[in-house]
């Protein structure tokens, strides 16, 4: 198919439009036209109609600029679609197009039905990997826009990622074909962040929900002030006079923009682990705040650079100032005006076959009656050979021959597809004898969690049972730490191949720098011990987290009573030293989790943090750890708490208590209780913590990466599994 001279790329973005018309000559492109059209306001503002907005600035360009007839190709935001990436094994290449649909089966966070998605595959000739790019948009999203666009006649012949455009931009532009070692480009949205790994003709992308609107809610909370004017102030930070107070307004999202960047950082090298990344390029009217540039440099130690200027295209004359004032925010249209002249590195396209298929034929109507003509002419030439040849043929029939041929070979497929029935097997068995893989691996955690509180070294008189000695301990200085529950979540990441458990263990301690304490001891141990060669796992010591915030203070009154996030209760039957019931406690998991591999993303393990369960889609938030527990997959599970029931769970006795009488005749196993309560009143559990004194509960969490060979069992552990191969109950 012959592609077009010239093509328009179209972004619809929160803040304008921004329109680029690229006309082709050989293998360049110059820029013929191009078009930036604000919205009056911005469609991150609140109560803002966003269709509306859309609706007016896009009839704003269709006024001003010729679209009809012309080659168009739109975007869609990134976080507003899927991006996944996956490497697939080495197989023909007519087989590849359904090992991607399985894969994106897999991939897509959604039943395959409801989405369209188109994918690329990378490869390269020193590699016999074929890495594969899936791309999808869910349908009622993408026929959402389509129709909008259609109210004012503007029909694309193509859609895809923003993300993608951008590199499609940048390698065009870049020539990073031809360059060696990967370069981060950051582009920050209004709404999201899209971090676009480009290294040798392949790309990586991961889009996270924080975006420059962030940045101005930030300096509207501070300062009181509109959004427009907080947007206003943003960008005009360096000239004010309050630059310092907008600034330390700004930094808790320079904070959360910075861990983001270095979850996806990490995640990708923990796919790419010889890949060096020193350099960062930043796109996006966000990036032009103020310190934002330097902020990342300094903390990421790496060279950041702006997009002022393109190398391969420029304006000239009086529009000049203008393009290089938006330069920076239209790399986007940039490679979207690429793809539609054929120069795109990713041909990635989410509009509906359907919708092509009616595009195509309104744009062929008045060529039907000539094609008509033509086929009926042909039919009539076609028809008059076969009826003129028809007397030269064998009036005798097939040939015996021919017959006894096809009879022959029909038997022999026949015979082969029974006997390829007969001794296909399939999965069965090995689904059955993968149930015992890493069986081992939660006595291990069991073993490795109880040496971790041990490497605490707690004072002799807290491990004794002299109420007295153990009250004579000063609890800010107790270095016991206590385990009160454990559980365990297998999660696998299909881009890394990766198998995890992630762990969480909540603990009991009153020392009076509990985090500094757990991270000396605790924390210490385990980074000690992160990879040992009888261990089948490797412990991440980057998700390594005492969950600041989510800690829980429990306060012993002078009445002995428990306090407890604002609710009190009375110490029996536990004492001072109980654990409130967990239906009671604060959510345990951290409030913001990396992505997996996925959310594409959906979604990474970063530092401080935990993993999300599941493939994930880069940017997607879930529920705490904390709540409700399921099963974890296969060889490993949760775990009730360790030392004995909770205090929630344990039953009440009061001393001297009495309840009901049993009505006569009447058998009553609580008025039974009752009377021996009576008789021999048993007496509450000593407290072990004095008056006016606190102890904290803390959910630690980590992961562990699960090794391909299961390892043998260590003594200590080994002894407590039963015959079949299984954890003994304790």
């Amino acid at each position: 198919m012959a592609r077009p001279k010239a093509a328009w790329g179209l972004e619809v973005g929160a803040a304008a439009i921004k329109a680029i018309r690229l006309t082709r000559d050989g293998d360049g492109v110059s820029v013929s036209d191009f078009k930036v059209i604000a919205h009056r306001k911005a469609l991150s503002t609140p109560d803002v109609d966003q269709n509306e907005m859309i609706r007016l600035s896009l009839g704003q360009l269709v006024s001003q600029r010729v679209l009809e007839g012309e080659h168009l190709v739109m975007s869609v935001p990134g976080h507003a679609a899927f991006a996944r990436f996956a490497k697939l094994p080495p197989v023909e290449p007519r087989k590849v197009p359904d090992v991607v649909k399985f894969e994106a089966v897999q991939q897509i966070p959604f039943p395959i039905e409801q989405v369209e998605w188109d994918y690329q595959t990378f490869a390269s000739d020193d590699s016999p990997e074929i890495e594969v790019g899936i791309f999808a948009i869910t349908r009622d999203r993408v026929q959402q826009r389509l129709s909008l666009y259609g109210e004012l006649g503007i029909a694309p012949e193509a859609l895809t990622l923003g993300p993608v455009a951008v590199y499609n931009a940048m390698a065009y532009d870049h020539n990073l074909a031809g360059r060696k070692g990967p370069v981060i480009y950051l582009d920050i949205g209004t709404y999201a962040t899209d971090v676009i790994i480009a290294d040798q003709g392949r790309c990586w992308i991961r889009t996270f929900p924080l975006g420059g609107t962030h940045f101005t809610e930030a300096i509207v909370a501070a300062f009181k002030l509109s959004y427009s004017k907080a947007e206003k102030l943003k960008h005009d930070a360096t000239a004010s006079k309050y630059a310092k107070q907008i600034m330390q307004a700004m930094r808790p999202v320079f904070s959360d923009l910075l861990q983001d960047l270095q979850r996806s950082i990490g995640y990708y090298q923990t796919l790419h682990r010889d890949a060096k990344l020193t350099t960062m390029v930043g796109l996006g009217s966000t990036f032009k705040i103020p310190g934002l540039r330097k902020f990342l440099g300094q903390q990421l130690q790496m060279h950041v650079l702006r997009l002022d200027e393109y190398k391969r295209i420029a304006v000239t004359g009086r529009q000049a100032a203008t393009f290089a004032q938006n330069a920076v925010g239209m790399a986007t249209a940039y490679g979207l005006a690429l793809q539609g002249l054929g120069l795109a590195r990713i041909n990635a396209n989410l509009v509906p076959v359907k919708t092509l298929r009616a595009e195509l034929w309104r744009q062929k109507t008045q060529w039907f009656a000539a094609a008509a003509a033509i086929v009926v002419l042909g039919a009539a030439m076609m028809l008059y050979r076969p009826i003129s040849d028809r007397s030269s043929l064998n009036p005798g029939g097939e040939p015996a021959v021919v017959s006894q041929v096809l009879e022959t070979g029909g038997k022999l497929k026949r015979d082969f597809e029974q006997i390829s029935a007969a001794n296909k097997v399939g999965f069965a068995a090995e689904n059955l004898r993968r149930l015992v893989d890493y069986r081992d691996v939660w006595p291990h955690l069991v073993n490795d969690v109880a040496l971790a509180l041990a490497s605490t070294d707690p004072q002799p008189e807290l491990l004794g049972s002299d109420v007295e000695k153990i009250l004579a301990v000063e609890p800010k200085q107790r270095r016991l730490v206590q385990l009160r529950h454990l559980d365990g979540r297998y999660t696998y990441y299909p881009e890394a191949k990766s198998r995890r458990i992630a762990v969480t263990m909540e603990v009991q301690l009153s020392h009076d720098r509990p985090f500094d304490f757990l991270n000396e001891t605790v924390g210490q141990w385990l980074r000690d011990h992160a990879e040992r060669p009888d261990v089948p796992y490797r412990i991440l010591d980057d998700t390594i987290s005492w969950n600041r915030g989510h800690e829980q203070t429990i306060t012993v009154s002078e009445t002995g009573e428990e306090k407890a996030g604002g609710a009190s209760r009375p110490s029996a039957p536990g004492g001072a030293g109980s654990l409130p019931s967990r239906r009671d406690r604060s959510p345990t998991a951290p409030r913001r989790r990396p992505p997996g591999p996925g959310a594409g993303p959906g979604t990474a393990p970063g530092p401080g943090g935990m993993a999300p369960t599941g493939g994930g889609t880069p940017g997607r938030r879930e529920k705490p750890r904390g709540g409700s527990r399921r099963p974890p997959g296969p060889g490993v599970g949760g775990m009730s708490p360790i030392g004995g029931q909770s205090a929630a769970r344990r039953p009440t006795r009061q001393s001297g208590g009495t309840g009901p009488r049993p009505v006569a005749g009447q058998a009553s196993s609580r008025g039974e209780h009752n009377v021996l309560d009576a008789m021999g009143p048993v007496p509450n559990r000593p407290t072990l913590y004095p008056p006016n004194s606190e102890y904290f509960l803390v959910p630690i969490t980590f992961e562990v990466e699960l090794l391909d060979a299961p390892a043998v069992l260590p003594a200590d552990t080994a002894a407590g599994r039963g015959q079949d191969g299984e954890e003994a109950a304790s």
